[in-house]
């Protein structure tokens, strides 16, 4: 059989290193190029295992062909499979430039969908490339979906803050927030999924992925992140997607679909957990911020998705630095949305996209160093 070529873009990042462990045990991969930021011991180890001939890095490595820009890394390699790992608005421009070279784009970057969702799609037609999503949940619709779906259910874990008191939640720290209780992810996604924001930005990814409205799109908490998707037919059939919550699982798929390679731990009956519990609106205003944002269903709404996301970015640093209370996240995305949006009426070309998400950052950031102020 022949090997399937692979690039990971993001390959440090937990994504990446994850998808080197899977090409490390299953058959017929061969990973010809990476990507990385200043993780150089991790890459120069990747390097080395895998004899990956070129990367595109902050570090110079003892081995390899270093390029400069994605586009080069995707010319040199012509990879069979893109894994768009880059984590944040990073990825976006990343997952444009895969779109170009790759024949099959497993994306985890979720980014791409909220900020530039229909300019993927249609690069997608253009040049014939199959994408396949990586996040657990977006596989699991994607393993189970079929012409006739009625609605769907994508699951949260509630991340840290779920079992916290209401008055208390202000005051956790970051070290705190990032005590996810079922996953093990980078810190920007484990500050998300506290606030929710991760789980708006897969509804987003949803209605992109599967051309589903918004209001065919559900989400509930499944505490130890068991059920990853359900799936409703018009004939009343549900089927549900379950499993332990090990993101190897969905990373294998991407890479093997249509067929099953990687093996894994498999689930006993007794461990199967199918509670499906209702979102607070007090403890998640942000999830339910981010829906009143799409609900317009305007020319707005891909203005507000980036600024949604632009803000966010920022605002978790903010957080991350103690710079700002948790609560200072929602003020910030708020406060962004609004101005944007007053200032912005659609979105025509992917330079739009990338003039708001800097306004939007610039904005945030004068936003945040008076919220700064206040908060110290």
């Amino acid at each position: 059989m022949e090997e399937k070529t692979v690039v990971i873009l993001g390959a440090t990042g937990s994504i990446g290193t994850q998808t080197v462990d899977v090409i490390g045990k299953i058959p017929g991969f061969k990973i010809v190029g990476i990507s990385f930021g200043k993780n150089g011991t991790v890459a120069q180890d990747i390097l080395n295992k895998f004899q990956v001939r070129y990367y595109l890095g902050d570090v110079e490595l003892d081995n390899g062909t270093r390029v400069e820009c994605t586009k080069e890394l995707l010319e040199r390699t012509q990879p069979d499979i893109v894994v768009s790992a880059v984590p944040g608005f990073d990825g976006v421009r990343a997952t444009l430039d895969a779109m170009q070279y790759a024949k099959r784009l497993a994306l985890a970057t979720k980014e791409a969908m909220v900020c530039t969702g229909p300019f993927v799609k249609q690069l997608a037609r253009e040049n014939g490339v199959e994408i396949i999503p990586v996040d657990s949940e977006h596989s699991a619709i994607f393993q189970m979906y079929e012409s006739n779906v009625n609605h769907i259910v994508i699951t949260a874990s509630g991340g840290a803050v779920r079992d916290v008191p209401l008055d208390k939640m202000d005051n956790l720290s970051p070290e705190e927030i990032l005590k996810h209780p079922t996953w093990n992810m980078g810190k920007r996604i484990t500050i998300d999924s506290a606030t929710m924001v991760n789980k708006f930005f897969e509804v987003v990814e949803a209605h992109e992925l599967f051309d589903l409205p918004y209001e065919k799109i559900d989400v509930r908490i499944n505490p130890s992140s068991f059920v990853h998707g359900i799936v409703f037919l018009k004939d009343g059939t549900i089927k549900i997607h379950a499993g332990k919550p090990d993101m190897r699982v969905p990373i294998a798929y991407a890479l093997t679909y249509p067929s099953r390679q990687y093996e894994s731990y498999v689930s006993s009956v007794e461990e199967f957990d199918t509670r499906l519990l209702p979102i607070e609106k007090e403890r998640y205003p942000l999830f339910f911020y981010g829906l009143d944002v799409v609900s317009a269903r305007d020319k707005g709404e891909l203005v507000r998705r980036i600024a949604f996301n632009s803000a966010d970015e920022v605002a978790v640093e903010y957080f991350l630095e103690r710079k700002i209370s948790f609560g200072g996240i929602y003020q910030t995305i708020r406060t962004v949305v609004e101005k944007i949006d007053s200032e912005f009426s659609t979105v025509s070309s992917i330079e739009d996209v990338f003039n708001i998400d800097m306004l939007s950052r610039r904005c945030a950031t004068e936003f945040l160093k008076k919220l700064t102020d206040n908060y110290r």
